[in-house]
């Protein structure tokens, strides 16, 4: 019976993809690398995949001096090609800016994306229509020394992997009162019964009473980071980092200190609802709370994000996953970082000409509005080893459309990303530096003055950075030459972060004269070398 089940599998596989009109693996490294000729792109790798495959980051940059650096990271957990298509997309939109603009906009700063850190995930997934969130490593997710022993099955053969409900006096959930291949869970609390007990379209392979809960698609990324790891839990990988993709990632953005701000398409969303707050968790021994002056940045990070957006609707509600790479990217690498999964459902109210949004209600609406064939199926009755007693039916939610629309939706939303990077990238920190100031005071000695300013509109690096040791600090460097002193100041001096708009003045007083050379800032906002002659 089970070869039976695996054979249905196999027809048609590319017709679930083929809905959303997404590029095959091919034809997406392709468009990647066809990026090559623009003066301003040059792309390189930052690790292989556990399969095998290059992982690519494409670096957006006037030169290759080290400039404070936007890095958007996208294509971690392999249900959200979405974000890939766009990151791509997003790359595009920028590069066809106005040559004058985009020279201006990379004036100082640099942009690097990296579109796919999960290249198996997408290479496997195209090839099938199955959409898994792993890598290429086989594990036992459900822990019973077999590997992959029950995946999810396409069981009418329609090339999609959809829902099973099952009729029983003892189901848990009844029909959507507006839409009738939709079910939601009845309300107890009104007397409500339910009719069907529903699960992933699929076989209990090994009889745990479980489905499509060991299949293929590995360890997935977005579970594999280092910030609350969820150890045990299904996905997660064998340790924290354990994945060659993880680690090239993490030391990807440890091997880059410019790197200043990071943002993900993925599947949590801090952007829409800024992070916040929390002076409990922020004291606590392990801190799982933005500090106070890195939620005010957030704060204002994401009034921005709302302005530009607001043409897409109200955005889904999405909360960080243990182990994900967005808390990672805060807490352990000590860097602005924000996530977006970069398009929602959203339906136009006729009346109003305003979109509107209602829980799940928003996807049924919006795929129903627009005939989104395939992402709500019909119901069809099927016959099902496993309950050979009872009636069985396959369909209702697709849940691969959920976050990922057809590609032609992707593209108002993309160009709307292009313009937020834009923003963001203007307003990440940036320091300008006054001519030193020399005072001769007699007797060969001299006071050195230098003035720097944050011209950016967020501060030179997050605050939660200082408790991390190895993140580079603000600091300068002062170099004497053999035969001059300090009367007084430091060689070398540390400073805290200096904030949005705010200015520093550095002073020491030299004995002897020749040229002392001051180096100064933070690979996240600047450094400059100044040679200044006594």
């Amino acid at each position: 019976m089970k070869k039976i089940f695996v054979l249905l599998c196999s027809i048609s596989p590319l017709l679930g993809f083929a809905q959303l009109d997404y590029p095959s693996y091919k034809d997406l490294l392709s468009s990647i690398h066809q990026l090559k000729g623009n003066k301003y792109v040059s792309i390189g790798t930052i690790g292989k995949s556990f399969g095998g495959e290059n992982i690519s980051v494409v670096k957006l940059e006037r030169d290759p001096n080290v400039k404070p650096t936007l890095l958007l990271v996208s294509g971690i957990d392999g249900k959200h090609p979405a974000g890939v298509i766009s990151s791509v997309g997003l790359l595009k939109e920028l590069l066809a800016m106005q040559p004058d603009s985009l020279a201006h906009l990379l004036d100082n700063k640099s942009i690097w994306i990296v579109p796919l850190v999960n290249p198996d995930a997408y290479k496997r997934n195209v090839e099938a229509g199955h959409w898994n969130s792993g890598n290429a490593r086989v594990v036992d997710n459900d822990r019973d020394g077999r590997m992959d022993e029950n995946p999810s099955m396409d069981i009418n053969g329609d090339a999609l992997i959809s829902q099973m409900r099952v009729k029983s006096i003892a189901g848990t959930h009844v029909m959507h009162p507006n839409y009738k291949n939709i079910l939601i869970e009845a309300d107890r609390s009104k007397g409500e019964k339910g009719n069907y007990v529903l699960f992933d379209e699929g076989i209990d392979t090994d009889f745990d009473d479980r489905y499509g809960e060991d299949g293929v698609g590995g360890v997935n990324l977005d579970r594999n980071f280092t910030f609350n790891y969820p150890a045990f839990y299904p996905e997660s990988g064998n340790y924290a980092a354990s994945e060659p993709e993880t680690k090239a990632l993490m030391n990807f953005v440890y091997e880059n200190p410019q790197i200043s701000t990071i943002v993900q398409f993925g599947l949590t969303n801090n952007l829409s609802e800024p992070e916040r707050f929390n002076e409990a968790k922020a004291n606590e021994r392990i801190v799982s709370s933005w500090t106070a002056k890195d939620a005010d940045v957030a704060k204002y990070i994401s009034s921005i994000y709302k302005k530009i957006s607001k043409p897409l609707g109200e955005p889904t509600k999405m909360e960080h996953k243990p182990g994900n790479f967005a808390n990672t990217a805060y807490y352990h690498l000590g860097k602005y970082s924000f996530s977006t999964p970069i398009w929602w459902p959203s339906v136009v109210d006729s009346v109003n000409n305003t979109k509107t949004t209602k829980g799940d209600d928003m996807f049924y609406q919006w795929a129903i509005q627009n005939n989104i064939d395939g992402a709500i199926l019909p119901w069809v009755n099927v016959k099902h080893p496993n309950f050979p007693n009872n009636e069985v039916e396959v369909g209702g939610i697709v849940d691969i459309y959920r976050l990922n629309p057809p590609l032609a939706y992707l593209g108002q939303s993309t160009k709307i990303h292009a313009d937020f990077i834009q923003h963001l990238l203007k307003a990440m920190p940036q320091l300008e530096f006054q001519k030193p100031e020399i005072t001769a005071l007699g007797a060969d000695v001299f006071r050195v003055e230098l003035a720097v300013t944050n011209v950016g509109l967020m501060p030179m690096y997050p605050e939660i950075a200082d408790k991390i040791k190895y993140v580079s600090k603000f600091k300068t460097i002062c170099e004497l030459q053999k035969d001059q002193v300090f009367l007084n100041g430091k060689r070398l001096q540390l400073y805290p972060s200096l904030g949005a708009g705010k200015s520093q003045t550095f002073s020491w007083l030299i004995k002897g004269k020749g040229t002392v050379t001051i180096i100064a800032g933070c690979p996240t906002s600047g450094i400059v070398n100044i040679d200044v002659k006594l």
